[in-house]
């Protein structure tokens, strides 16, 4: 009821009626909920049934029910008895389903199916044609009428009957309502302020406590302004749960009378007591400053009895129109849809919609609740998982009573900091057994359904364009029932050999793909046949045929086929149901013995004839219109084998004492083989030209010994292997079966042996299907193998040793060398290396490097240091090296690395430019040698030629150029008219490798070419050529020491192409680790022709091409460089070996070697029209 200044009170009794009715409609009552019942209490209720005529079972059921007994039951042979409180039939889903399946499948007379679905164990919660099939079974048997599968009242009173028990299970007592309710102040909000746009002000706080009677249910309350205020200064007044700041219900607007009515349906429980606030939703106004307003709670609604004292009046807040709180504005989130959408019945995680939400710069806000409304067709039951995502963080929901109001609170908020975003969509499942064709639309209903708090003022923060209803529209999303996506042939059942008198022989594969829901099919029919008329449709029928799903569990058959029409037809009359997404199915049969080889066997099918048809969920029958299509041609092959020798290891030298040398490898191919084939030993032949023969002669497959008891051949024979582990051969395949043995120490040079195979001796296998004998068909071969003394080592520059280089002085590991190393007959164990510093063009000293590494991969195997032009490096005696082993008739390649001493003041030269080679060193004739693995001699190198590198250079620090084409070189592509117009832009980079001096820059060189001229196309000239500076990849803070940057200032009206020197205007110095960025801006005139014009013009900077020659020395002053380079000075740098160079200092050179800067130059941009 609702009260203001009075309350009534209306209470109904009618407990005993409802009990004696609930009673009389269900006696199933659980014993847990019994036990608690006094004897008086069950005699009484005994005592009730027998007034309302209740006849003896029944009384004696409910009594044995009542006291925690089990029912004495009526007798019958079905299974458990079901809960069963509702109608049922075909669409039908839930747990009573599948109890109803449990139930059905307890008499053989009933069942659902014998195997697969529904199935004792395979029961579902899915009411679909095989359980209406079994229902109508059990009508018939129990003389229920009409026969039609519908369960109704009479035939759950047929089932209670068979099992024992009544209809339907002891409903739950409808709780009684509460007679009382009271309602008090709570501690209330301070005074304070009212801004603009504010959300959620909280006026009053107030509780409400129900009686110990029964649970409360409060309709709504009712609130009116107060105070020295205008209504307008409200955009609505909301009702919170006090104890989750979760909105309760919608904002409403003042009325008339100063009243809303807000709020939702809330239940108090009986004896407990819940607080809730009134607060405010300030509107944006420019005229009400000052006044002062209050929320008053003036009526609680609801059909019990109100006490307390009403008006209840919170906080007084002032209107402030000034204050800027914290804002909040919205965009759509990338994880909305952007479209209607149409989704599948089943599907899961699906985005219905989202928003992307930014805080302005006042302050930073936390997001505490968020409520979508889900406006479409779909109810409550259709949905699952209903989520809330905020930047991939998954937050639940809730729903309210009216099935529409989604809720997720956070609490403690989610932090927003001021200028950032996050990224809200919602997400579910799509689970509804009747949602099919109903759409899914979910909103956000009003602004303030979306509640941020400002971390700086406290206030709820409002939204922009706040007026509308709903505030956000998401698209809408329509739900599909059971569609039919593909049913057609599997291309991952492949056309393959198959073979007779075999079980589970593949016949073909066909794969399916439904969308939304399982489908389930009654009946399938498959065609065969074959493919010559060499075999008989009509006599020479397949059987065993089956389906077999992808994880070779049989869901259809075995059958048998039988003749129809010049086919063969395979007719399966089992319930398949097909699951949701793509799945392969196999057709899989026995094919008889008289089927001639070679013959084909082809299968096809029309799913548009296939019956039943139900989905899964919703029991609709699902249109299938995929016409007939074959599957894959098998071809029906005998067991068959050919063995032959393989090339490799071809003839070749081996060292004696070798231990498991693979003599030969031997292949066998089934590649036409209808069946797989097992071999339990074969016989290889054995040429024997040896003094000493082999020994522990072993056959592998891969790694997988075959023989446990090893051969030992002593004359030229065919000798039997026992193979212990069998070797199969799979149909289709090959198999590689290694020999392997021991050669003898002593061994003499010369001597020659081989393994290999001989037509006529016996290799003979097993058909593992068939059982039948296969002898393999031999190719003669065998391969020579010679002993050998020991083995040889060559040494060489490999291929991928590093061309001439410029390096940085003081660092480790700079790459010298890179050297291949070659053995042959035997495994060899690299002993040393012997190395020089070459002379020639070599410049450098031993002081110049301090230690040089060797380098197998990432593994250090070797250093060594240089007293003289020379030295020796161990392999594997230094701390932490590795070993190395030449693989007999392979190789190895080796790195060399240096460790570099420095330039400068106090360093071992204060000289730029000094070249260093380090090579290995042909003329040391035993300095480098390794150690044959199978013979144990030591073996000299037998390479006189030293391994000659390109060297590296050695400057103090080094630049690295780039061409530069992002930031505000990202768009030159378009060729205009006009001043100074961006044409290429490139960097410069200082290594920072310890250097503080970094380098300095004096020249560079400009290549300029542009189309040809025309009197059809136009003309395209340019002059002016300038290049500018910078210290930012922005190209915004100009260098230091020149005016904007400009480092080179052209000749005014010069006529600008080929290559164009630039000495800039002072040198310029780049820091160390610094990057610097250049422009080279041009005048572009572009003269139109007769037709259509077109032009282009290409910029870039030039490199070197040799080292400049100075007559001596290897640094100069610039302008000597740029006079006396030989014509290579095109790029002039100082590497300031001491201090920053001027252009005078003799610390200067050219660009050759710079990485990044070919001789050619750079790649060049090319601007267009």
């Amino acid at each position: 009821m609702t009260i203001t200044n009075s309350s009534t009170r209306l209470v109904a009794l009618a407990t005993g009626v409802a009990v004696a009715l609930a009673l009389m409609g269900a006696v199933a009552i659980a014993p847990a909920q019994a036990a608690a019942l006094t004897q008086a209490q069950i005699q009484s209720i005994v005592s009730l049934l027998a007034s309302f005529g209740a006849d003896s079972a029944t009384i004696a059921n409910v009594t044995a029910a009542l006291q925690g007994q089990a029912t004495p039951g009526t007798g019958g042979s079905a299974g458990a008895c079901p809960a069963l409180s509702r109608d049922l039939q075909q669409g039908s889903s839930g747990a009573d389903v599948k109890a109803l399946q449990v139930f059905l499948n307890g008499s053989a007379s009933t069942q659902l199916a014998v195997t697969g679905a529904g199935s004792p164990g395979n029961e579902s919660i899915y009411f679909g044609p095989i359980t209406k099939a079994a229902a109508m079974k059990f009508q018939a048997a129990n003389n229920v009428a009409p026969v039609a599968g519908y369960v109704g009242p009479i035939t759950r009173a047929a089932i209670a009957a068979v099992c024992g028990t009544t209809p339907s299970p002891t409903p739950t007592p409808t709780p009684t309502p509460g007679t009382g309710v009271s309602v008090s102040a709570a501690i209330q909000p301070m005074n304070g302020l009212a801004p603009d746009n504010a959300n959620r002000i909280p006026f009053t706080n107030f509780t409400l406590t129900a009686g110990n009677d029964g649970d409360v249910t409060i309709n709504s309350i009712t609130v009116e302004r107060q105070g020295a205020a205008n209504d307008a200064i409200f955009a609505g007044v909301v009702l919170l749960d006090a104890s989750t700041g979760a909105q309760v219900g919608i904002a409403r607007t003042l009325n008339s009378n100063h009243q809303a009515t807000i709020g939702d349906t809330v239940v108090i429980p009986r004896g407990t007591s819940k607080t809730f606030t009134v607060a405010g939703n300030r509107a944006d106004t420019n005229s009400h400053a000052g006044e002062v307003a209050s929320l008053a709670v003036v009526a609680v609604n609801t059909s019990a009895a109100v006490s307390g004292s009403l008006p209840i009046t919170g906080a007084s807040h002032t209107v402030n129109e000034t204050l800027s709180i914290g804002t909040i504005s919205t965009t759509t989130s990338a994880f909305d849809p952007a479209a209607a959408q149409t989704k599948n019945l089943g599907d899961t995680a699906v985005r219905f919609t989202g928003q992307r939400f930014t805080a302005g710069s006042a302050e930073d806000l936390k997001l505490h609740s968020l409520r979508w409304r889900q406006v479409g067709t779909v109810g409550p039951s259709d949905l699952a998982n209903v989520q809330t995502l905020i930047d991939g963080t998954v937050y639940p929901t809730t729903v309210d009573s009216s099935g529409k109001y989604y809720t997720s609170v956070f609490p403690g908020g989610i932090s927003i900091p001021k200028g950032n975003t996050i990224d809200i969509h919602v997400r579910g499942d799509i689970v509804g057994a009747n949602s099919a064709s109903r759409t899914v639309d979910f909103d956000i209903d009003k602004s303030t359904d979306i509640y941020f708090v400002g971390q700086t003022y406290g206030f709820g923060i409002g939204m922009s364009h706040s007026t509308s209803t709903p505030w956000t529209s998401g698209y809408v999303t329509t739900i599909n029932a059971a569609t039919v996506n593909l049913i057609g042939k599997a291309a991952e059942v492949p056309a393959q050999n198959i073979a007779v008198q075999v079980a589970n022989q593949p016949l073909g594969g066909f794969v399916t793909d439904f969308k939304g829901e399982g489908v389930t099919m009654t009946q399938m029919i498959f065609n065969i046949s074959y493919g010559t008329n060499a075999d008989s449709n009509a006599s020479e029928l397949l059987t065993s045929i089956s389906i077999v799903d992808e994880n070779g569990k049989i869901v259809a058959g075995p059958v048998d086929a039988s003749a129809s029409g010049g086919l063969q037809v395979a007719t399966f009359s089992d319930s398949v149901t097909f699951p949701t997404g793509r799945h392969v199915f196999s057709l899989k049969g026995k094919l008889p013995s008289t089927v001639s080889n070679n013959q084909t066997v082809s299968a096809s099918t029309t799913p548009s004839g296939w019956s039943g048809r139900p989905g899964a969920i919703t029991g609709n029958t699902i249109s299938i219109t995929q016409g007939n299509f074959s599957m894959n041609t098998m071809t029906v092959k005998t067991g068959s084998v050919t063995a032959s020798v393989s090339g490799t290891p071809a003839a070749q030298n081996v060292v004696a004492g070798v231990i498991g040398f693979t003599a030969a490898n031997i292949i066998f191919d089934a590649g036409q083989s209808g069946e797989d084939v097992r071999f339990n030993s074969a016989q290889f032949r054995y040429t024997d030209g040896m003094t000493t023969d082999v020994s522990n002669c072993v056959a592998y497959d891969g790694s997988q010994r075959l023989n446990d008891t090893s051969v030992n051949p002593s004359s030229t024979a065919a000798h039997t292997f026992t193979f212990d582990t069998a070797l199969v051969v799979p149909k289709g395949t090959t198999k590689t079966v290694a020999i392997k043995c021991d050669i003898p120490g002593s061994a003499t040079a010369s001597d020659t042996f081989a393994w290999g195979v001989t037509d006529g001796d016996t290799i003979s296998g097993t058909g593992i299907g068939s059982g039948s004998s296969i002898a393999a068909s031999i190719t003669t071969g065998g391969n020579t193998m010679t002993i050998a003394g020991s083995g040889a080592l060559t040494v060489s520059r490999d291929a991928s040793a590093p061309s001439y280089t410029i390096a940085v002085a003081g660092v480790s590991n700079s790459l010298l060398n890179i050297i291949r190393f070659d053995g042959t007959n035997e495994d060899q164990k690299l002993d040393r290396v012997a190395l020089e510093m070459a002379n020639g063009a070599s410049t450098s000293t031993p002081s110049n490097i301090n230690k040089v590494t060797l380098w197998d991969g990432a593994t250090k195997v070797g250093e060594a240091i240089f007293t003289s032009r020379y030295a020796t490096s161990t392999i594997g005696t230094c701390t932490g090296c590795g070993t190395v082993t030449i693989p007999a008739n392979g190789y190895k390649v080796i790195t060399v690395k240096g460790d570099l001493a420095g330039i400068g003041t106090g360093q071992a030269t204060t000289t730029n430019g000094l070249l260093l080679e380090v090579e290995y060193d042909g003329n040391d004739t035993t300095g480098t040698r390794s150690i044959g693995q199978a013979s144990g001699t030591t073996i000299n190198q037998g390479s006189a030629t030293d391994t000659d590198g390109a060297g590296i250079r050695i400057f103090r620090d080094v630049p690295t150029v780039a061409q530069y084409s992002s930031g505000a070189c990202s768009s030159l592509g378009t060729l205009i008219t006009g001043t100074a117009q961006a044409v290429h832009c490139f960097s410069v980079t200082a290594s920072n490798t310890g250097n503080p001096n970094g380098i300095g820059l004096y020249k560079f060189t400009v290549n300029v070419a542009t189309s040809a001229n025309s009197a059809v196309t136009g003309t395209t000239s340019v002059e002016n050529l300038d290049i500018y500076a910078y210290t930012d990849s922005a190209m915004s803070q100009a260098v230091s020491g020149y005016t904007d940057g400009l480092v080179f200032d052209g000749t005014d009206g010069q006529i600008i192409a080929g290559d164009n020197s630039a000495v800039l205007s002072s040198v310029l110095q780049v820091p160390a680790g610094s990057t610097y960025y250049f422009k080279v801006v041009l005048d572009v005139a572009l003269t139109a022709g007769t037709g259509t014009f077109s032009g282009s013009l290409t910029t870039k900077l030039v490199g070197d091409a040799a080292y400049p020659h100075l007559g001596g020395p290897l640094t100069a002053k610039a302008a000597t460089v740029d006079g006396n380079g030989g014509g290579n000075d095109d790029f002039i740098w100082s590497p300031n070996a001491t201090t920053t160079s001027t252009a005078h200092n003799l610390d200067w050179t050219n660009g050759y070697g710079i990485s990044g800067l070919p001789s050619a130059g750079l790649s060049g941009q090319t601007l267009s029209k």
